[in-house]
């Protein structure tokens, strides 16, 4: 190895060491291996060759570093001499002997463990992250006492011909959604989805997952339009995931934010009925709440009393913000809401309009003047949960690969494996040492630079860092501060 080689240890190195050995640190600090050691390991006692934490974070690693494949990772650990084996046997805790699992030993340990394990995990990184202080250290990141979190749904997959089926020839993934292509019409054609509804916690400039639902086809009326069976999807992961993190975190305030697609009554009395305040798109799903809006906004009282108005600068720019509101409007007997109207126009020192935005929310707060324009901010940071998606995509993480195709339970694995590695990458990433060590990086090449030098620095150079030697290692955050 190169590095091995140079007898100077350049500036760059030592950098690039602190950042692998602080990686390796903040994965003992965050407890990984221990919650990996609690999955469920159904293989027989006598025949276990590694540990089911070893197993799980070597699939973790697959993830973390946006290896693309579990075949890619496998091949590039067998390529590795002894000597370069020394860090990624550290990361995976395997003590006696040089020798790493094979995929398929990786596959036959974790395809037993439901994906429920992993969302325990979730749960448990984030008590973590509230136990420590992390978020009373960071009053930044929350909307005045509150986590704000979101929902969405996406595909995940896409199947012309069934993945898995039984002695019959038919499909029998219970996580397949099949849907119609040429719908009557003599080219009809039936495929299959797989659709994960992610529930994450929204920050100003990140989100964390906290829970992803695979939906099931017997869940579900596949019927439908594929619009119908995305809101459906949604509505019912909604129903049942947020009662889990209501049981889980009963102490915590949540605050919901959501599309159209939960201006419903259910959906309010599940709020309600949760504690958890919301902020939900008013469109014209709640009708009679919207005409009874537009009726009062035409009374001089609430022209005067209902509305406020403000200008700012950005610097040669001109910024309009209008703001109307409705408290206590009725949606049924004995369930009311908050209805907020906003707009915002920013014009340049020629009265040129730069870019316009209009919005309308239903809102569990009521609305004064005081904070019209606050709760219209938080209202308007729906929209960055949506990213997460694009990240999974197209970001290294490659959550439409086929992972584990002939095994449901597996392919679902590894899917939920994968919001593990979210989780874990968006808080190391925000931490001082690991900003440090990114420098100009994207935050895929920062992965997989990691990687890098896991396996081609001099194992006792990285041993050598302050975060492995050190008994007791702080780690210190940095995030974009709230305007």
């Amino acid at each position: 190895m190169n590095d091995q080689n140079n007898s100077k240890i350049t500036s760059v190195f030592l950098q690039n060491k602190n950042g692998i050995a602080a990686f390796l640190r903040f994965i003992k600090h965050i407890k990984l291996p221990k919650l990996f050691a609690n999955l469920s390991d159904k293989r027989q006692k006598g025949k276990i060759d590694y540990s089911i934490s070893s197993l799980a974070l070597w699939a973790f690693s697959v993830c973390i570093f946006r290896q693309n494949s579990k075949n890619a990772f496998h091949c590039l650990l067998q390529n590795l001499e002894s000597d370069e084996r020394m860090g990624i046997l550290n990361l995976l805790q395997i003590e006696n002997g040089f020798n790493l699992p094979n995929y398929t030993t990786v596959d036959d340990a974790l395809k037993n463990i439901h994906y429920d394990g992993l969302n325990n995990i979730l749960f448990q990184l984030f008590e973590q992250l509230k136990k420590r202080k992390f978020f009373y250290n960071h009053l930044e990141l929350l909307s005045g006492d509150s986590f704000l979190i979101g929902a969405d749904g996406h595909w995940t997959h896409t199947y012309d011909q069934p993945h898995t089926c039984d002695e019959n020839g038919n499909n029998n993934c219970p996580y397949c959604l099949p849907r119609k292509r040429y719908k009557g019409t003599p080219k009809e054609e039936t495929y299959w989805v797989h659709m994960f509804v992610t529930f994450v916690l929204i920050f100003k400039d990140f989100s964390i997952p906290i829970y992803a639902y695979p939906l099931q086809s017997n869940q579900v009326n596949t019927s439908q339009s594929d619009d119908k069976l995305k809101q459906e999807s949604e509505l019912k992961a909604a129903h049942s995931v947020l009662q889990l993190i209501k049981d889980r975190f009963p102490k915590t305030k949540f605050l919901f934010l959501g599309d159209a697609l939960y201006a419903n009554a259910p959906f309010i009395k599940l709020c309600n009925g949760l504690n958890f305040e919301y902020k939900i798109v008013l469109k014209d799903n709640f009708k009679k709440v919207r005409k009874k809006c537009d009726e009062l906004a035409n009374l001089d009282f609430y022209k005067k009393s209902y509305t406020h108005k403000q200008k700012t600068k950005d610097k040669n720019d001109l910024i309009l913000k209008n703001a109307a509101w409705f408290n206590n409007v009725q949606i049924e007997e004995r369930l009311f809401t908050n209805v907020l109207k906003f707009s915002e126009k920013k014009e340049d020192e020629n009265s040129k309009i730069i870019s316009s935005y209009n919005g309308e929310w239903i809102c569990s707060k009521k609305i004064t003047q005081g904070n019209c324009f606050k709760e219209a901010k938080i209202a308007r940071s729906r929209w960055l949960h949506e990213d997460v998606h694009n990240t999974l995509k197209n970001r290294g993480f490659d959550i439409k690969h086929d992972m584990a195709r002939k095994n449901p339970n597996l392919l679902i694995f590894w899917k939920s494996m994968i919001f593990i590695a979210l989780f874990v990458f968006e808080i190391f990433r925000h931490s001082t040492i690991a900003i440090k060590c990114r420098k100009n990086l994207t935050l895929t090449q920062f992965a997989k630079n990691l990687m890098h030098q896991l396996l081609k620095f001099s194992w006792d150079r990285i041993r050598g860092s302050p975060f492995l030697t050190k008994s007791k290692v702080q780690f210190r955050y940095v995030f974009a501060r709230s305007p």
